[in-house]
């Protein structure tokens, strides 16, 4: 049996964004713990990724980050409110 290797290598050149977007993908989860921590590490993930780009050279790669990092925190926020009212929650967040 032969070990696969991860298709992201050193010599690819992967963007950021594209990293933090294949390491987060939507979840269906039922725990409102788990959703807020699912949303908590994809900000912190996205934020990491952020201080790698330059300005002048990943401009809409910043800009795509921003508008995530917002997104994410925006359904956080959502996710906490419903958890400090103590209501349960059955949804997919996308």
């Amino acid at each position: 049996m032969r070990q696969q290797h991860s298709s992201i290598s050193k010599s690819d050149s992967v963007s950021p964004i594209e990293t933090a977007h294949n390491l987060f993908q939507p979840i269906m989860a039922d725990s409102v713990e788990v959703m807020e921590y699912f949303y908590k590490g994809k900000i912190q993930e996205l934020e990491q990724s952020l201080t790698q780009l330059n300005l002048l050279d990943n401009a809409r790669e910043i800009a795509g980050l921003c508008k995530e990092i917002i997104r994410s925190k925006e359904v956080l926020q959502k996710i906490m409110t419903k958890k400090e009212g103590g209501s349960s929650i059955n949804f997919s967040i996308k």
